[in-house]
C-alpha cells in the first residue's frame, strides 16, 4: 500500500504567526517590514496578502493577553467597536480614526513600513 503523506501548504497568516514568534523585533515596522519580505520573495505571496497577513498575525500576537476586544460583529465599514476590559463598547468611526492617525503622524508616531509603498501605516508607541 503506498501512503501519500499530506503536505498542506501554510496560509499566510500561519506563516506571518511563524515568522513573528520566531523572532522579535524592536519595532512594528522592523517586525512587519521583515515580515511581508519575506512572505513576498520567500513564499511568493502578492504585497497586498503578506501586508494583511502580517498585520493580523502581529495583532494576535499582540493582544494574546489583552482582555480588551473588537467586536467584529457589531463593526461596519465606518465603525469599529472596541471593547474595553471591563466589556464596555467604545464607538471609533472612520473620521475618529482618521483625526488619531493624524495626530500619531504630526506626532511623529505614525510610521510607513514600506518607504516605496508608503504602507502600510503603523503606531509605534
Amino acid at each position: 500500500m503506498n501512503v501519500t503523506p499530506i503536505t498542506a501548504a501554510k496560509s499566510p497568516f500561519d506563516l506571518a504567526t511563524e515568522l513573528l514568534w520566531q523572532h522579535r523585533w524592536d519595532s512594528r515596522v522592523e517586525a512587519l517590514r521583515i515580515t511581508i519580505g519575506t512572505l513576498v520573495n520567500d513564499y511568493g505571496h502578492s504585497e497586498a496578502t503578506a501586508e494583511v497577513a502580517a498585520i493580523q498575525a502581529f495583532a494576535d500576537l499582540d493582544s494574546v493577553n489583552e482582555a480588551a476586544s473588537i467586536d467584529v460583529d457589531a463593526c461596519t465599514s465606518h465603525v469599529v467597536i472596541f471593547r474595553d476590559s471591563a466589556g464596555r463598547p467604545v464607538m471609533l468611526t472612520a473620521r475618529d480614526l482618521d483625526r488619531m492617525i493624524q495626530q500619531a503622524r504630526d506626532a511623529g508616531l505614525a510610521k510607513v513600513v514600506d518607504a516605496d509603498t508608503r504602507r502600510p501605516v503603523v503606531l509605534e508607541h
